[in-house]
């Protein structure tokens, strides 16, 4: 007769913690989206500035001084760099906020990892506001609409779970060996070199592109510019997309382990 009760409250005890994480995760994500531009005379429109004056500046060393053949170069160097920084914001910033977040882990139980989906929350609306700045810029230089583009909202979900696979295992460690982040740091900036991000993947020979497209983050921008933009081509099909949520998952699950089973220490090696 114990049992029935004894189950029903031990389900309601789960769904209110369940809904309390949720209710902290976006709190964190609001807060530390206000925080990061508090106090600055543009406020959120640095979220905008900063990707716009890094393509302002690539676009004009690539298409006067340098050009490439690339139709509507523009829109596939704005949406590369877009994808790019939203991977390199949540990566490294995630490693910070953990360490922001020191004195609230020292005093308060609760599970760590919502430390670094909140992080990923308020990277994945500058994100947002970034990809609407793009589609201005798409209708602006009017190229034909393709039903493709809708892929861009899968291409996008494989990239969130990518970003946070990667954050996790980073976190996981950082507490312990805080070189990590300057590691990582570079790391991106050597990345965004080797992706096909500011040039054409046609100027790479052809023997090379195994080895360029054994990176996932390169086929997903490949992909996106190919689903919105064209010419279409495999990055869009069936066989790409089995491989980045392969690859998405497998650091996924890898990092939340983990992360998990490290997290206990934060609070000593914090």
């Amino acid at each position: 007769m114990l049992t029935q009760p004894y189950s029903k409250g031990y389900k309601q005890d789960i769904s209110s913690r369940r809904k309390n994480y949720i209710y902290l995760t976006l709190v964190m994500a609001i807060t530390d989206f206000k925080v990061k531009y508090d106090n600055s005379a543009l406020g959120y429109l640095w979220s905008l500035v900063k990707p716009l004056l890094m393509f302002g500046t690539l676009y004009l060393v690539f298409s006067v001084f340098v050009r490439w053949n690339v139709e509507n170069y523009k829109l596939h160097l704005l949406l590369g760099i877009i994808l790019w920084n939203f991977l390199a914001e949540v990566t490294l910033n995630s490693m910070l906020l953990l360490e922001g977040k020191a004195s609230i882990i020292k005093k308060i139980n609760f599970p760590r990892w919502i430390i670094i989906i909140a992080s990923s929350l308020t990277s994945f609306l500058t994100l947002f506001l970034n990809i609407v700045v793009f589609f201005l810029f798409f209708i602006f230089s009017a190229p034909p609409f393709r039903s493709s583009a809708l892929l861009l909202g899968l291409y996008l979900i494989e990239l969130y779970f990518l970003s946070v696979g990667i954050a996790l295992l980073l976190c996981a460690l950082y507490p312990k060996f805080r070189d990590i982040h300057h590691l990582w740091e570079v790391f991106v900036q050597l990345g965004f070199w080797v992706t096909p991000i500011i040039y054409p993947i046609s100027i790479v020979p052809q023997k090379y592109h195994v080895l360029i497209f054994l990176n996932p983050m390169a086929r997903i921008i490949q992909g996106s510019r190919q689903a919105i933009i064209g010419p279409p081509g495999d990055f869009t099909g069936f066989t790409s997309h089995v491989l980045i949520i392969s690859v998405a998952t497998v650091l996924f699950w890898a990092g939340l382990t983990l992360f998990n089973k490290l997290s206990p220490s934060f609070a000593e090696d914090l």
